[in-house]
């Protein structure tokens, strides 16, 4: 336990030291925000691409571009991107919790209805 502690003291001192207790800036904020969204976009960023692999190598001739195996490979690595960058997106919200920076609440900004 004591380890944990000790490491824990100084993940955040190296973190504040390179720069990690600065304001956050737009992409940081809208990660910690949807990080749920975040894995999505970045899933199928990753989907898309590799769709588009495909079809250029199904256009060049090769076999295998539709085959089971390579389509189920192809979902499997954008799963794993997009469970990533979800994964990034609430680390992003735990720092930003331990800084103060999160959760941006509703009574810190003003009403903008008037």
């Amino acid at each position: 336990m004591r380890l944990l502690r000790l490491l824990e003291n100084w993940f955040w001192r190296v973190d504040a030291s390179s720069g990690g207790d600065a304001e956050p800036h737009r992409g940081q904020r809208f990660s910690a925000a949807h990080p749920v969204r975040l894995g999505l976009i970045a899933g199928a960023a990753v989907g898309g691409f590799f769709g588009i692999l495909s079809l250029i190598g199904a256009a060049t001739g090769w076999e295998y571009a539709f085959a089971l195996s390579t389509l189920l490979f192809y979902l499997c690595v954008a799963a794993f991107a997009g469970m990533s960058m979800m994964g990034i997106g609430y680390f992003e919200r735990w720092r930003q919790r331990h800084y103060g920076h999160y959760p941006h609440e509703a009574g810190d900004e003003p009403d903008r209805r008037a």
